[in-house]
């Protein structure tokens, strides 16, 4: 019974990247079309839940980062889910910081994972995607944040005008990727500095991963490579 379970356990410790990565596409791929109606906030928030949890166990190989991360997540989610229930605005500010905060740390500890590993896994490259779509999050996360502290601070060409948590995630993904749409507008300097921002921190990650993974295969050995 113990060698199963310790290969079982293993095989999941070496898939940490996996699960998070799944739940991050699961989020992107569903969330336009369970965020309409009366029950969208709360299948939207059961979404986000699923990145909370498989975002801890993804950073769980050392202690303080599952304490920081647990730190980050516990309050994000409890907060969310109050604010699905309450609608309070503060409340839905106060778990926007934290969830930023959370996705932060979480697309950083996993930066350092995949630029600190030697042998590159198929668990390193879902760990690089996983970042860069939590870079994509984290920014979105800001500009619902900066939008709701100061209203205005966006324009959309779009006849509704309503600017939610699905329509940053759009704006976030594509000034991440540097295609610039222009159907939504940054007008407050505050606005245009996080765009900025994170322009360049997409450009940055994808020449420094290209980097990294070029490196690494020149540290395999003459007898790995194929």
């Amino acid at each position: 019974m113990r060698n199963p379970l310790a290969r079982y356990l293993a095989r999941a410790r070496a898939m940490q990247f996996h699960y998070l990565l799944a739940s991050l596409i699961l989020l992107l791929a569903v969330y336009p079309y369970v965020g309409a109606g009366t029950t969208g906030p709360a299948a939207l928030k059961v979404l986000s839940s699923f990145i909370l949890i498989t975002g801890v166990y993804a950073v769980s190989n050392r202690r303080r980062q599952v304490v920081i991360a647990a730190l980050l997540a516990v309050p994000a989610f409890g907060l969310g889910w109050l604010y699905v229930i309450t609608g309070n605005p503060v409340i839905g500010t106060a778990e926007s910081v934290f969830t930023l905060l959370f996705y932060a740390f979480t697309a950083l500890v996993g930066l350092s994972r995949v630029l600190g590993e030697r042998r590159i896994t198929t668990d390193t490259i879902y760990g690089a995607v996983s970042v860069y779509l939590l870079m994509g999050l984290t920014w979105a996360t800001a500009y619902g944040l900066v939008e709701s502290i100061s209203p205005g601070s966006f324009f959309s060409s779009h006849p509704d005008g309503a600017f939610t948590f699905p329509t940053f995630i759009y704006y976030s993904f594509v000034t991440l990727a540097t295609l610039g749409y222009g159907d939504i507008t940054p007008i407050t300097d505050q606005a245009r500095s996080l765009a900025v921002l994170e322009t360049v921190s997409g450009t940055i990650y994808i020449a420094v991963l290209i980097a990294r993974l070029v490196a690494a295969a020149g540290w395999l050995p003459e007898t790995g490579r194929e």
